[in-house]
C-alpha cells in the first residue's frame, strides 16, 4: 500500500506521516520542505499531478491549510488558495489517480451558538478561516464524491515553535511572567495531534476495505478549556505564578470566533475503535520544553 501525505511539514501532518508507517509514504512540503518530503506547490495542478501519476498511492490525505489569523487579513489570497484551491485539486487528482481520499477539516465551520456538532449539523462559519474550510469542503465532495471528510478541533504536540500550538504559546506566556491577558469566554478541545493522526490512519484503512462511514466525520477530545483555564492548568501543572495571568473576553469580543465548536465523535469510535488519549496526562510533555526563557534544549 502507497500513501501520499500532502501538507507533511506542519503538526498534524508530521504526526500522519508516523501512523501511515505501515505504508509506503511520501510526504510533501512548500515552504518548509526538508529532508524526505518532497517539495510540492499544493496551489498547482500540475504538480500534483506529477507527483500522483509517479507515486500511484492507494490513498491521498490532504493536511494542508492556512490557520494563522495574521494570514486572513495580512494575505486573504495566500490563505484562501491553500485552503480551498488546494484541497480542489488535490481532491481532484486523488480521483483520477483512483486514490481514495481523506481531507482534513476543522470545528471552525460551525458558529460555535449549539454544541455539540454532528456531522450532519448545519455549518455557520463565523471568519474567514471557517467560510474557506467549509468552501474546501463542498470542494472535495463536488471533485471526489467517495472522499472522507475529517473535521478536527485545535490540535497540540511536539511543536518546531512555541507559536506552532495555542498551549505551547500560552506555556511562554505563563512561564515568562509578564502581564498578559487570555480569553476566558470561547471554548478549545485540544486534542493531540498523534491521536488526530491514529483516526485519520484507521479511517483510511477503513476506506481502503470499502466501509462506508459517511462523508464527514468527527474527532475531538472531550475536555473543554479557555486560553485562560489552559494558563492555569499549566501553572499548576508545573507549580509557576499565575498572577500575573489575567481573564480576558478578547477573542470572543472580536466577533468572529466561535464561542463553542464541541464536536460529537461517538460515531467514529462505534466504527473504528477507541482511540482517546487523557489531555491530561499527555500535556506536560509537550509545554515542559516551552517554560524556559531560551526554548528546548
Amino acid at each position: 500500500m502507497r500513501a501520499v501525505i500532502f501538507g507533511a511539514s506542519g503538526l498534524l501532518g508530521r504526526s500522519v506521516m508516523r501512523a501511515f508507517g505501515d505504508m509506503t509514504v511520501t510526504g510533501t512540503a512548500f515552504s518548509r520542505s526538508a529532508g524526505a518530503l518532497v517539495a510540492v506547490d499544493a496551489t498547482s495542478a500540475d504538480a500534483i499531478a506529477r507527483l500522483l501519476d509517479r507515486e500511484r498511492p492507494d490513498v491521498v490525505v490532504n493536511c494542508v491549510g492556512e490557520r494563522r489569523p495574521a494570514m486572513w487579513v495580512g494575505s486573504p489570497g495566500r490563505a484562501r488558495a491553500a485552503n480551498v484551491d488546494a484541497a480542489r485539486l488535490i481532491a481532484e487528482g486523488a480521483r483520477r489517480c483512483g486514490a481514495r481520499l481523506v481531507h482534513i477539516s476543522s470545528d471552525y465551520v460551525f458558529d460555535g451558538t449549539a454544541p455539540p456538532y454532528r456531522p450532519d449539523s448545519l455549518p455557520n462559519p463565523l471568519n474567514a478561516y471557517g467560510r474557506w474550510k467549509l468552501l474546501a469542503e463542498h470542494a472535495v465532495h463536488a471533485a471526489c464524491p467517495d472522499a472522507a471528510i475529517l473535521r478536527l478541533p485545535v490540535l497540540y504536540g511536539p511543536v518546531r515553535f512555541a507559536a506552532e500550538t495555542n498551549l505551547t504559546e500560552i506555556a511562554r506566556q505563563v512561564a515568562s511572567g509578564a502581564p498578559v491577558e487570555l480569553d476566558d469566554v470561547c471554548v478549545r478541545y485540544p486534542t493531540h495531534a498523534d491521536e488526530a493522526a491514529e483516526v485519520c490512519r484507521r479511517l483510511a484503512g477503513a476506506l481502503l476495505q470499502g466501509q462506508r462511514l459517511g462523508s464527514v466525520a468527527h474527532w475531538s477530545a472531550e475536555q473543554g478549556l479557555t486560553k485562560y483555564r489552559m494558563a492555569l492548568v499549566i501553572a499548576r501543572r508545573f507549580r509557576l505564578p499565575s498572577d500575573h495571568v489575567r481573564a480576558g473576553g478578547a477573542d470572543a469580543a472580536s466577533g468572529d470566533r466561535p464561542v463553542d465548536c464541541r464536536l460529537d465523535s461517538q460515531d467514529l469510535p462505534a466504527a473504528l475503535g477507541p482511540a482517546r488519549r487523557l489531555f491530561d496526562i499527555e500535556f506536560p510533555t509537550v509545554v515542559e520544553p516551552w517554560l524556559t526563557a531560551s526554548g528546548p534544549a
